[in-house]
């Protein structure tokens, strides 16, 4: 008996202490004939410890209509200046009657759709549209979200998976994402592209199909089987969405599976398209470094090389070396380290730090061990869900020597 007993501690330890998800509800309204919107955003909090008040960022152009929970004695809603996102955003402050562990906080609010994320037959909601609040340095923490959407009839909304039900004017969908990724693009149609058995399905809204999108759903699928290889040895990708919203703005990947392409006249058939693709898949693994801090190297820096190494392997050397030429001219402009950069003051030289340094410190670091030490390397951060440069040096000299450790903190100090 007492052995089955340790046997179970050791089974179901790691379940019995790893801590809670927050809880997320999110009750969105969309109307599209005047380009508005209202949300209920409701979080079921845990804190690691009793707590006097709690805060949220949320863009400053939506209006907070109320702020309510069991314990609220008051709330504030202040502008301020956000360094790293350049832009002043909303501060949300409720203070609590007592300290508290456990708390449901319910957020009102709602306003324009913004310009740049509407179309006169569509309004898309995604992470670079920021209409959730987010508990400031948490905003890709995991929750379990339940997602409800309500459009007027006629429309059809897509997520980052399948809604667990729908009926006109109504989808609801659930999952555990970060809550900053919680999405749902609101259109009239959707036309789906999918291989046959193939793991990648592409949503374009309100368009008829392209020869370029069966194009991207190709070269999708060959990432995916390429990046599953190298980088997700050990967690592959099973599924995963292209969503085309066609509002022409920027593309980015989601934790969730999904990347979100909003250019309408992307093709893969040139490189640097074709290279943002393989960058933005890349994003199911790497996104677990905090966002506003050096540590989004650890997204950026490795996502970049990623996207080289599927151009190297697809046999576009030419444009393998010319990216990366491009990033050691770039890097060379930034008078600043990655170990030392501080989004507080050197966010002029972001891209050049983040981005450029970090790929071109995982290309130095490539070319030391060795393809198959490097691969077994990167699959296996991917796999920890490494989230601080410190934990990734841990894990590269845990796999190679201290001495390699020794080079790459050097390299990364340079």
């Amino acid at each position: 008996m007492r052995r089955l007993y340790l046997l179970c501690l050791i089974l179901l330890g790691p379940l019995l202490t790893c801590r809670a998800h927050n809880t997320v509800s999110v009750d969105l309204t969309i109307r599209p004939e005047n380009q508005t919107f209202a949300c209920r955003y409701e979080l079921g909090a845990s804190f690691g410890q009793a707590r006097g008040s709690c805060t949220f960022n949320l863009n400053r152009k939506f209006r907070l209509a109320q702020a309510s929970s069991p314990h609220l004695r008051d709330y504030t809603a202040t502008p301020f200046f956000d360094a790293f996102q350049q832009d002043t955003l909303l501060r949300i402050t409720l203070r609590f009657e007592s300290p508290v562990r456990h708390e449901k906080i319910t957020l009102r609010y709602g306003g324009a759709i913004p310009e740049r994320f509407r179309t006169d037959s569509l309004a898309e909601f995604t992470a670079s549209a920021n209409w959730l609040p987010n508990l400031p340095d948490h905003e890709y923490d995991l929750v379990r979200y339940q997602l409800t959407v309500h459009t007027p009839a006629g429309y059809e909304v897509i997520s980052t998976n399948e809604p667990r039900r729908a009926r006109a004017g109504t989808f609801v969908f659930a999952g555990l994402a970060p809550n900053i990724e919680l999405t749902a693009v609101a259109a009239r149609r959707f036309t789906r592209l999918r291989a046959p058995q193939g793991v990648v399905r592409v949503y374009k809204a309100n368009g008829a199909p392209h020869h370029r999108d069966s194009l991207l759903l190709r070269d999708a699928t060959a990432i995916v089987a390429y990046h599953n290889r190298i980088i997700g040895r050990q967690d592959p990708i099973r599924r995963f969405r292209i969503l085309l919203p066609g509002t022409n703005r920027n593309a980015f990947g989601l934790l969730d599976n999904c990347a979100v392409i909003t250019y309408s006249d992307f093709d893969t058939r040139k490189p640097a398209d074709l290279l943002i693709l393989a960058h933005e898949i890349s994003h199911k693994w790497w996104g677990w470094g905090r966002w506003n801090t050096r540590e989004n190297w650890l997204n950026e820096g490795f996502a970049a090389y990623s996207g080289l190494l599927y151009l190297r392997a697809a046999g576009d050397t030419a444009s393998y070396r010319k990216e990366l030429a491009k990033y050691r001219a770039s890097a060379a402009q930034a008078p600043v380290s990655l170990l030392r950069f501080d989004a507080g003051k050197d966010m002029g030289y972001f891209r050049p730090v983040i981005y450029h340094k970090g790929a071109l410190a995982l290309a130095d670091l490539h070319a030391r061990l060795g393809d198959e030490a490097f691969f077994q390397l990167l699959s296996a951060t991917a796999a920890a869900r490494v989230a601080t440069t410190e934990a990734f040096l841990r894990l590269v000299e845990r796999h190679t020597d201290r001495a390699t450790r020794d080079w790459l903190v050097a390299r990364l100090s340079s």
